[in-house]
């Protein structure tokens, strides 16, 4: 098939960009609103839109369907889209209630439109903040409803192995760019006082930590950041205390090297639409001890790992309303991720059973080959093939 995508970004290349046997065409460049967004955000001072519509004369007439991610199509052809929160994807305008908004409902016709043969959404939690917003619009529901799938990421089998259950430390693995979004102060916390409380000594644990200590911003915290004060504790501690081996960044690869010789994975993240580090891991059959938010109980079952659990919003998110809530939340997520390390410490069987259920979630959940075959029912408007799980 000719697939017309409208980027070669992290995510198509996890979600779209999947069949050597497709013939992937780049519109980045030939989408209108490339150019369009960055006139209106320079010089207009005004929001992004997601929008795809390809210049007229490049459009290619022989190509089979438009894929997109987090956009919707307004030219000519038939499309589908996959998605990470809801589609369509408007930002907020100040004043103007979300439902209201001209946009969101003038897109919404699109998505409705025949033109239109799905949208995807990356797991049962984004569908289901998809359905929330359908209720506000009943008009475009009845048609968008048939049309709406849930296509967890493909993830091969990357590494078969025994898990480590007796003698020697064990080795444990935080990932994460956006060190502070994705929980790194916490794991910082969590082994740092395990040590000083004497629950723990230098001979028991490595953890590797990989993530960058500068991308200080945390979306999850809104208005409630934490302080250099703060953050000069987490980062004197990850220099200072011998357990931990820190790298500011890793080319993919040796990230993956790095967690085919890691015993347990850490993601106690504070917001994360996917979690695409927790089937790699899993799939190099180490199971991982994650936070509860969005897709991460769908990826992360108890067979498979840990979950700490949060309170969450109505959008399966962390709220954080003030100071002392964030401050709440966080010796939660520290006190419960302490408890999980010592179980593990003194229960390792427990690593034997859960890498070997990483490894079965990867081959009944993420097979490359039924992923395929569902996503290509969905291009030709068909019914999908469930998972062998199902």
């Amino acid at each position: 098939m000719k697939i017309i995508v409208g980027g070669t970004g992290y995510p198509e290349k996890r979600n779209i960009l999947t069949d050597g046997l497709h013939d992937y065409q780049d519109y980045r460049l030939k989408n209108v609103w490339t150019w369009a967004n960055a006139f209106r955000q320079r010089f207009l001072r005004r929001n992004k839109l997601f929008i795809f519509r390809p210049f007229p004369f490049f459009f290619s007439d022989d190509a089979d369907i438009i894929h997109l991610f987090n956009e919707v199509a307004t030219g000519a052809g038939s499309w589908v889209a996959t998605f990470e929160t809801e589609l369509p994807r408007v930002l907020p305008i100040r004043g103007i209630d979300k439902f209201t908004n001209p946009e969101l409902s003038r897109e919404l016709r699109h998505v409705s439109s025949p033109g239109c043969r799905g949208i995807i959404a990356i797991s049962e939690a984004t569908r289901q903040i998809q359905l929330q917003l359908l209720e506000h619009f009943p008009a475009e529901r009845s048609a968008i409803l048939p049309k709406l799938h849930v296509l967890h990421p493909p993830q091969p089998v990357l590494q078969e192995r025994i898990a480590k259950t007796v003698g020697g430390p064990l080795t444990f693995t935080f990932v994460g760019n956006e060190f502070y979004r994705k929980g790194g102060a916490e794991v910082v916390l969590a082994f740092s006082q395990l040590l000083r409380e004497g629950a723990l000594s230098a001979n028991d644990v490595r953890v590797n930590i990989v993530g960058d200590t500068s991308r200080t911003h945390n979306v999850a915290h809104g208005n409630f950041q934490d302080d250099a004060t703060f953050r000069g504790s987490i980062e004197k501690a990850l220099r200072e205390t011998p357990v931990f081996q820190p790298f500011t960044s890793l080319a993919n690869n040796a990230v993956l090297q790095l967690i085919r010789s890691t015993d347990v994975g850490l993601l106690p993240t504070w917001q994360d639409t996917y979690g695409f580090s927790v089937l790699e891991m899993q799939a190099c059959a180490c199971p991982v001890i994650t936070t509860n938010i969005r897709a991460l109980p769908e990826i992360n079952p108890d067979e498979a790992g840990w979950m700490i659990r949060c309170p969450l919003n109505g959008s399966f998110e962390l709220s954080v309303k003030s100071e002392d809530e964030k401050q709440r939340l966080r010796i939660s997520m520290v006190e419960q991720l302490k408890r999980i390390i010592m179980d593990i410490m003194k229960n390792r069987a427990q690593l034997e059973s859960k890498s070997a259920g990483s490894l079965r979630r990867i081959r009944a959940e993420h097979d490359p080959r039924l992923f395929q075959q569902r996503l290509n029912a969905v291009y030709r408007g068909e019914k999908m093939p469930e998972p062998a799980s199902k």
